[in-house]
């Protein structure tokens, strides 16, 4: 048996939720053997009070309660709870999870230095079912749950004994050395969700193994942490929720697209790409916003269209969010360098003279009337989301430099160089100040 320190995110609402997961923990594990870290990043039921509480019968719990008034989000407080972990293993368990039996048996089982190792998620019926998870309901709140029916549940799946699966999401346990010293820690851009999709490509990028155990399983009651509780019920307040959900997932996947330039688990490469375009006609800053993750640059010809995409695209990447973490402005901006932030004064930039870019590693270069014209032909459309790997084919070619026509579209090639090798640095995604934080 490994020493595991179990590491919990808590938040608003979730006190019940929190309080069944400890319960579980201590029934279905050797809980004397590990350690529990959570880390209350919002409470409004005085969560932290009653954890206190529950102390006595927890003697190796910690916790540590966020004070800022503004959520820090998983996305670092997961690498602020590995970082204070005391045991080499450590595992991400959501505050609306209830572990199985012998969770830690079975983590151990299947976890070492070169892997990843996901727990298998059993869900109510709330989302269609998928080959990675197993779709049963024993409840969708905490009163409800049927405790002794998913005991029986769980015991039966292990006597089936599946074999593992490749597969990487939450619940998940790693080596906590493995953690920080080749993967960093989740990318902090990612805000709201994809965070997970962006650590599967950089996990692969490290050789590591990613593996799902039907054994090691949790329920799952779904989205109370990134939604809030009866965010499943057809009324106006979760509809809200919902749909400023949906909004912040669309700006997190341009994100991603800006990042790695496309979105997908397999690893592919990208190319330094700086697209011109010439506004020779009136502008559709809604076809420029669609275009801009694409490329690592944009350059206009028009100062005016230049300093409008470049308000537009930065409000988008932050507003959503703010709003789904009710961030204020001035809160905003006294922690942005935190997350990352893209610089898009350097990514949309005011050129008149097409000689001064011309050098670049790839230059694509348009008009404003031919994409017009041409935006919603099927092949525009696939060079625009697919142009790294028209690039990477080129590389098949003795002599790839030179000048290309594609469909409207002028392409100058002079350096063909796979840029997202760069992402697998891992000093890049360590979270600052980690010892600020203090679990007691």
């Amino acid at each position: 048996m490994k020493n595991i320190t179990f590491c919990i995110a808590s938040a608003k609402n979730e006190k019940d939720y929190t309080t069944l997961l400890l319960n579980s923990l201590k029934k279905h594990t050797q809980l004397e053997n590990h350690e529990i870290l959570i880390f209350i990043d919002s409470d409004n039921q005085n969560t932290y009070e009653h954890l206190l509480k529950l102390k006595p019968s927890f003697p190796n719990l910690r916790i540590h309660r966020n004070e800022t008034g503004f959520p820090i989000g998983s996305q670092r407080n997961v690498s602020i709870m590995f970082h204070h972990a005391t045991n080499p293993v450590v595992c991400y368990l959501q505050s609306d999870m209830v572990a199985g039996k012998d969770l830690d048996k079975h983590i151990s089982k299947n976890i070492d230095r070169n892997t990843v190792l996901s727990c298998a998620r059993i869900e109510p019926p709330l989302h269609p079912g998928s080959p990675e998870k197993i779709v049963k309901d024993f409840g969708i709140t905490p009163d409800e749950f049927k405790f002794d029916e998913f005991d029986k549940f769980v015991n039966e799946l292990q006597k089936e004994n599946r074999p593992n699966m490749d597969g990487h999401f939450a619940p998940f346990a790693v080596y906590k050395s493995t953690w920080f010293e080749q993967l960093g820690g989740f990318d902090t851009q990612s805000r709201c969700s994809r965070e997970d999709s962006d650590m599967i490509l950089r996990m692969k990028m490290c050789g590591l193994n990613t593996i799902q155990s039907w054994n090691a399983c949790v329920y799952h009651f779904t989205c109370v942490s990134s939604r809030g509780n009866d965010w499943f019920k057809q009324n106006e307040s979760a509809d809200k929720k919902n749909m400023l959900q949906t909004k912040a997932d669309q700006e997190e996947l341009r994100r991603f697209i800006r990042k790695w330039g496309f979105f997908g688990h397999e690893y592919k490469p990208k190319y330094n790409t700086s697209l011109f375009i010439d506004i020779d006609t009136g502008v559709d800053i809604q076809l420029l916003k669609s275009l801009e993750p694409y490329f690592n640059k944009i350059y206009l010809n028009d100062q005016d269209v230049v300093q409008e995409l470049y308000n537009q695209t930065k409000f988008d990447t932050y507003y959503y969010a703010n709003r789904r973490w009710n961030y204020t402005t001035e809160h905003w901006e006294s922690i942005i360098e935190g997350f990352n932030p893209v610089e898009f004064g350097k990514r949309i930039v005011y050129a008149n003279d097409f000689e001064i870019i011309s050098s670049n590693d790839i230059v694509i270069s348009t008009t404003m009337y031919d994409l017009l014209k041409n935006i919603n032909s099927q092949e525009v459309q696939g060079f625009i989301m697919n142009n790294n790997v028209v690039f990477e084919q080129l590389l098949e070619q003795e002599n790839y430099q030179g000048n290309y026509n594609l469909y409207n579209f002028d392409v100058i090639v002079n350096k063909l160089e796979d840029i997202n090798k760069l992402h697998k640095n891992a000093s890049q995604y360590l979270v600052p100040n980690m010892n600020t934080y203090i679990f007691k």
